[in-house]
């Protein structure tokens, strides 16, 4: 695991369970080492064999950043769960994502919490790596925002 993912992964004081997506065996016995819980490790796939909301935590590896893979992600966390992961910044010497790409990638069920990138005076230089904290919206699992019948839920309406 990267030192960057490391340094944002601290937001997380208590981990229950976590999975670790794409990554070594040895990236999993770090996790375990310094964060207790359990904690588990599956390899890159665009569908995760896992029931809703079973996750405090997941950490992605670069290469799974794609949307389908992202709403797994978003199934599987429980509600304000976290989603880490590190990808390469696009610059002109290499490929990778820009912060609004991640956005776009993430929005529909995340909040950024925290995005880091590298000094500006670095900027055009390879190996270039933006490290995104994410937050799952947990609006979207509370109950009393499901609609009831063709009106969405207001506060401000009187309940029977």
């Amino acid at each position: 695991m990267r030192q960057d993912i490391a340094s944002v992964f601290a937001r997380c004081e208590r981990v229950r369970a976590g999975l670790v997506i794409g990554f070594s065996d040895e990236t999993l016995n770090v996790l375990k080492s310094n964060r207790p819980g359990v904690w588990m490790s599956v390899p890159l796939e665009d569908e995760l064999l896992f029931d809703d909301s079973q996750f405090d935590v997941v950490i992605l590896h670069p290469d799974g950043v794609n949307k389908a893979l992202i709403r797994e992600v978003n199934r599987i966390l429980k509600p304000d769960g976290f989603l880490f992961f590190t990808v390469n910044e696009r610059t002109r010497k290499q490929d990778g994502f820009t912060a609004q790409e991640i956005y776009g990638i993430i929005r529909e069920g995340f909040d950024i919490l925290e995005l880091k990138s590298p000094k500006w005076w670095l900027f055009g230089l390879a190996g270039r790596t933006l490290t995104v904290c994410a937050r799952k919206k947990a609006w979207r699992e509370h109950k009393s925002f499901i609609r009831e019948g063709s009106l969405p839920f207001t506060p401000f309406r009187s309940r029977p």
